[in-house]
């Protein structure tokens, strides 16, 4: 899958998306403080999924209407998640996401000490 990965995405999750053979695109790598909007444009005109942490995504596109018809992934992990699972929920997400109608999504992980 094609992915724009939001500069707040931990590099261990965009690592383990590029070992699951994703194409992925770091913001951080190759467009740091770029603005959210373009941002998204970017992820349209290049046909990707954009994954963040950032809820001012779902904004831009409920809101605004931004155009996502490649999708938004808005992960909300609780603090207490062990790093392991997190990186294993983010792929796992990412990997069925083709089975998802377009727009913004919002997943959550809570995890009880």
């Amino acid at each position: 899958m094609r992915i724009l990965a939001d500069e707040n995405m931990k590099r261990e999750s965009v690592n383990e998306l590029r070992a699951a053979d994703h194409n992925v695109h770091w913001a951080y790598e190759i467009y740091r403080g770029t603005p959210d909007t373009n941002l998204l444009e970017i992820a349209t005109a290049d046909a990707r999924l954009f994954i963040t942490y950032d809820n001012d995504y779902g904004e831009l596109v409920r809101r605004y209407g931004m155009p996502a018809p490649y999708g938004v992934i808005l992960f909300r992990i609780h603090d207490d998640v062990p790093r392991d699972a997190e990186i294993k929920f983010i792929v796992g997400s990412v990997d069925i996401r083709n089975d998802w109608p377009p727009g913004v999504w919002t997943i959550q992980i809570r995890h009880s000490v």
